[in-house]
């Protein structure tokens, strides 16, 4: 089995789409098969996603974040969450992550229950654009990430993070959204 390491990813605080973005492209150019990997998104209409075992709140405190991107890899067989900002595993099962970053959706109010986008890994790389508009005036320059935008190649139309976060659009890159729940039973 391929091992991988949370540490040979690029990585900055608060830009998981484009953390993911690199993870993916990495992947894909050390050989990995794409059609094997998925971008996944989650969010909801109130921009309010209650997520537990995330690195950047205190150890056993849940936090609510308007979205939320990790990649999904078969790996050995199996299904893995590559999750840079979680502190279970790296990677982690499908079936472990769900269990352990959502609290029973059930359980929850209407507006911090989960949705996920599931984004083919090759079209989020094709597609993918952010000029990190939704950071500025909630990150100092500094946290932004050193290196230039993220963008499409000519000719390609660009997907933009707004667009990714609306689960009620119809995307060009073979997306579909799913409550949690229903993506994942039992969540």
């Amino acid at each position: 089995m391929q091992k991988f390491f949370r540490e040979a990813f690029r990585y900055t605080a608060y830009f998981c789409e484009e953390n993911i973005w690199w993870a993916a492209r990495d992947l894909v150019d050390a050989g990995c098969d794409a059609s094997h990997m998925q971008v996944l998104l989650f969010t909801n209409p109130s921009a309010s996603v209650m997520l537990c075992n995330q690195r950047a709140t205190p150890e056993g405190d849940a936090t609510v974040w308007d979205y939320h991107l990790v990649l999904q890899a078969r790996i050995a067989g199996a299904v893995q969450i590559l999750d840079l900002d979680t502190r279970l595993d790296f990677p982690v099962s499908r079936e472990a992550y769900v269990q352990n970053t959502f609290p029973r959706q059930a359980a929850l109010p209407e507006y911090n229950r989960a949705w996920v986008r599931v984004i083919p890994a090759l079209a989020y790389l094709e597609h993918f654009y952010s000029d990190r508009s939704h950071m500025q005036g909630h990150v100092p320059a500094s946290a932004f990430p050193d290196y230039p935008v993220i963008r499409p190649r000519a000719g390609v139309k660009a997907i933009d993070l707004e667009a990714y976060r609306d689960i009620h659009r119809d995307l060009p890159d073979g997306s579909e959204v799913f409550p949690l729940a229903a993506w994942f039973p039992g969540a």
